[in-house]
């Protein structure tokens, strides 16, 4: 049995948690689908010169927007088409979200006071875009359970997106929500925390978007790495800081709120760095 906890620690470099009624500072995800243009359809198309338009365009916009908590630029990697583009942003509610997209003009003037530049900056970065917008997802974001970037990283990074399931509370034998949380934040600080694999991680729960099916609870774990090889290899970094944060006991009682042989995976994506908050 403890052979086979470590390989589940191991084999998961992504984590889960499920809705928790405590956790009131909590955040929402808006994700965002948009699309590179066809370069063939856009005049003068130079990569050079989209690459400095969306830096300048989403580094000022992010920053005028004092609502906006973070957000991830990302791009394609491994999955999806080679136009997509998804914008994850995080906001302290739906409502200050909202408002957020209210207020897009008045954050764009602060961000470009001058009308003739704001203009001109807009126009740069927006004829690399296809005309083309779908809202993908809104997610809660459980704040206690969030590892956050500190540094070393270069221009972009790795993002992976996976889903994986809690069973649903009536079979999991002697189980209740305090102590599947408590558990999640000790792995997260002591595991997830520790791995230096592991830039940033957040964990995502069903909000708005998705579904739930026969008590199964959908979890999205946000992942960051430096690189294609550290996002291969972070879990063989989990099993150590396991065993050396969890006993045995806390490791079986962690292990018995997943759902085994149930994982889905969003996509993979690079992170352009510069044009995140």
């Amino acid at each position: 049995m403890k052979k086979l906890l470590i390989l589940v620690v191991v084999l998961t470099s992504f984590t889960f948690a499920q809705y928790n009624s405590n956790g009131t500072d909590n955040t929402v995800i808006m994700w965002g689908k948009y699309k590179w243009a066809n370069p063939d359809e856009v005049e003068g198309y130079s990569v050079q010169e989209r690459n400095a338009a969306v830096n300048e365009w989403f580094s000022k916009t992010n920053r005028a927007d004092k609502s906006l908590m973070s957000s991830m630029f990302l791009y394609h990697y491994w999955t999806g088409a080679q136009e997509d583009v998804h914008v994850v942003n995080e906001f302290a509610s739906v409502d200050i979200a909202t408002q957020s997209v209210r207020d897009n003009a008045k954050i764009n003037g602060i961000a470009f006071p001058d009308a003739e530049k704001r203009r001109e900056a807009y126009l740069a970065q927006n004829k690399y875009f296809a005309n083309y917008h779908e809202d993908v997802h809104i997610f809660e974001n459980h704040k206690a359970l969030e590892k956050k970037k500190l540094g070393g990283f270069g221009a972009t990074t790795v993002v992976t997106a996976s889903v994986g399931y809690w069973k649903p509370m009536s079979e999991v034998e002697n189980g209740s929500a305090a102590e599947r949380y408590e558990l999640m934040k000790k792995f997260q600080k002591e595991v997830i925390g520790k791995n230096p694999k592991i830039l940033s991680q957040k964990v995502l729960t069903h909000l708005w978007s998705g579904k739930v099916e026969d008590g199964y609870w959908p979890v999205v774990t946000l992942s960051e790495y430096n690189s294609m090889e550290d996002a291969d290899n972070a879990g063989d970094d989990n099993g150590p800081l396991a065993l050396e944060a969890m006993t045995e006991e806390e490791r079986n009682a962690y292990g018995k709120y997943w759902a085994p042989g149930r994982h889905d995976d969003i996509g993979l994506f690079n992170n352009w760095i510069a044009a995140n908050k």
